[in-house]
């Protein structure tokens, strides 16, 4: 084994675009950052590649929305070559007698009113409320959540601190929403869709955006919090929207990789890590694939926390209740994805 003599002072495990943007705000602070990809590409799941011979497709994410506002400008992606347009259709739901219905900016009122009167009336009140919701939880995002803490009560009250704050920003919305906000945490996207609407297709497209990208079904407790999740992004300025980036989702982590380099980001790809290396209690360094040792004051993992906690760092200090939740949790994807060369 070699020894890393030039220490940084952070190592980010993973090129995706969550590590991306951590290893820039961190060198524009000041800091040496060091991100190691396995992959021979950056981006993680933001990749455009060639499936077939003339081909280039985003071959896992694929649409924009929730993409930070606030990480766009910091980053300043659009200099470094994002550039992002909306879609013109959110959703397009066919049928088997030959109709369809379309969900689009100007046009869901009067394709839902084809199916149901009742529901085209309720459908704007039915988005104001989400959107009222989604309006505060925007705030939240952007706040680190209370840790769970050990050794006392003095470095737990920092955190509950944290808590009651976010609790006063959640206390703006009105008593009627915050239920609403408690109940799209719990039931079902099925369950939250009959409460408003009575037609099928209304509630299939609607439904929709309750699975998509989720591991479960519309009918699973919970669920209805995704429908919640899709009115909560925005694109180019416009709430709720969607939308597609030039170039395929591998340009968003393409320019970002640009900011990363421009802040001084030592960025190598083909180079996996097989080993956290943990000192009293502190990540110190990793082991890359091919054995060379990297030291650094803190090591950050942006990649499934099962392989974290399972396969990079030693049983031995990982405690005991981590190990039991990362061996009962599961993780995959309910959804199948096929690129077809037209």
């Amino acid at each position: 084994m070699s020894n890393y003599q030039d220490k940084r002072d952070a190592i980010i495990i993973g090129g995706g675009h969550n590590g991306l943007v951590c290893a820039t705000y961190l060198a524009r602070a000041g800091l040496k950052v060091s991100v190691l990809e396995r992959r021979e590409v950056i981006g993680g799941a933001a990749v455009t590649e060639e499936f077939h011979p003339g081909f280039r497709n985003s071959v896992a994410a694929y649409t924009v929305s929730l993409l930070q506002p606030k990480v766009i400008e910091d980053l300043d992606l659009h200099a470094h070559g994002l550039r992002i347009v909306e879609r013109k259709l959110g959703n397009f739901l066919p049928l088997p007698d030959g109709r369809s219905l379309r969900v689009g900016a100007g046009i869901t009122r009067d394709e839902v009113a084809k199916f149901s009167r009742r529901d085209a009336e309720r459908l704007a009140d039915y988005e104001h409320r989400l959107e009222a919701i989604a309006d505060v939880l925007r705030v939240l995002a952007m706040e680190p959540p209370p840790n769970i803490t050990d050794g006392g009560w003095w470095k737990a009250i920092p955190e509950l601190i944290r808590a009651g704050k976010l609790g006063k920003r959640l206390h703006k919305l009105d008593t009627g929403l915050r239920q609403e906000l408690l109940d799209l945490f719990t039931i079902s996207a099925a369950e939250y869709l009959d409460r408003w609407f009575e037609s099928e297709p209304i509630k299939a497209v609607l439904g929709f955006d309750g699975i998509v990208g989720n591991y479960a079904s519309p009918h699973a407790p919970g669920s209805a919090y995704v429908l919640l999740h899709h009115v909560f992004g925005e694109v180019n300025g416009v709430k709720g929207a969607w939308g597609h980036a030039i170039g395929g989702m591998g340009a968003i982590t393409q320019a970002m990789a640009k900011a990363a380099r421009a802040a001084g980001v030592d960025i190598r790809t083909g180079c996996g890590v097989r080993e956290v290396m943990v000192e009293n209690g502190r990540a110190v360094g990793v082991v890359t694939a091919t054995s060379e040792i990297l030291q650094a004051r803190a090591i950050v993992a942006n990649v499934n926390p099962k392989l974290l906690y399972e396969q990079l760092l030693s049983p031995l200090v990982v405690p005991a209740p981590t190990r039991e939740r990362m061996a009962n949790w599961r993780c995959g994807s309910g959804t199948f994805r096929m690129n077809v060369a037209l």
